[in-house]
């Protein structure tokens, strides 16, 4: 009884509550970065951008930190891994640098490929949950200005792409499913919601 309890809690504090996390604190700082920007021009938003690195860094740290549990390491990776997104994200937009479409896809590409040849071998849990919330987010970026390259597309090309969004808003249903019904440890669960996470990012695109 004991461990039925046990693996309930960790179903949703691992999987279902992180997911809910990282949709609110992606939401929250995308949004708050509007009205700064607004009322206190480009040293607000540097400002901002700082504060959400000293946020990441913390965050970082927490995942290296002795005497951390396995599964909160995993936590505060994909957390690490959204605010410094955001760091990029928002710095390139001040700085005016085009890291989400042309040639600059390809630094995503290298992240990748890095990510995979180091993951099992090298990165630890945090760094792991980190990288993945990381490059999801990247590619997010990435697949919404690709919108702009769609004018002169056929519409078939345009379906696909279109479809592409749903196809991840799928996947985070089922990832919602197998943390309920098919999840037996921390990891998978971790890894689960991110998928939640990307494709109600993803499924957000359409509003």
């Amino acid at each position: 009884m004991n461990h039925l309890s046990s693996e309930s809690i960790s179903k949703i504090s691992d999987g279902i509550l992180n997911a809910i996390k990282l949709i609110l604190f992606y939401a929250i700082t995308s949004l708050l970065v509007l009205p700064v920007t607004q009322f206190f021009q480009r040293p607000g938003k540097l400002i901002y951008i700082f504060l959400l690195l000293a946020i990441a860094s913390f965050e970082f740290q927490r995942t290296i930190q002795s005497g951390t549990s396995e599964p909160r390491r995993g936590w505060h990776g994909m957390a690490a891994g959204l605010f410094f997104w955001q760091v990029i994200w928002f710095t390139a937009d001040l700085s005016g640098f085009q890291l989400f479409q042309g040639a600059a896809i390809i630094f995503w590409v290298m992240a990748v490929i890095m990510t995979v040849v180091l993951w099992k071998k090298v990165f630890p849990i945090g760094v792991r949950s980190m990288m993945a919330v990381l490059l999801v987010c990247w590619l997010g970026k990435i697949y919404q200005t690709g919108y702009t390259l769609l004018l002169d597309w056929p519409p078939i090309i345009n379906f696909g792409y279109e479809a592409f969004r749903y196809l991840v808003g799928s996947a985070g249903i089922a990832a919602l499913f197998l943390i309920l019904f098919r999840s037996h440890d921390y990891s998978s669960r971790i890894y689960y919601a991110i998928t939640i996470f990307a494709g109600v990012m993803f499924v957000a695109m359409a509003f």
